[in-house]
């Protein structure tokens, strides 16, 4: 199983947000990838138990996912 690495970035969001982090680490393993952009950062949604988005930026490094940033998207 691959290592999930939290940025200083990415703790400092998910607290300002109010985001979970067993949430956005469940969303980059399992998410619906949404995007993938030529630099390597991939974009995964996960629709959560109360109807929102969450939305998940990484990059997978060797055995390493690399959690950039999250945030739950609105309509």
């Amino acid at each position: 199983m691959a290592e999930i690495i939290l940025t200083n970035h990415v703790q400092s969001r998910l607290l300002e947000r109010g985001i979970d982090v067993h949430e956005a680490k469940q969303t980059a393993k399992n998410g619906k990838i949404t995007k993938k952009e030529n630099n390597g950062k991939i974009t995964k949604e996960r629709i959560l138990y109360d109807g929102r988005v969450l939305v998940v930026v990484f990059k997978q490094e060797m055995s390493k996912i690399i959690i950039i940033t999250a945030y739950y998207y609105e309509n």
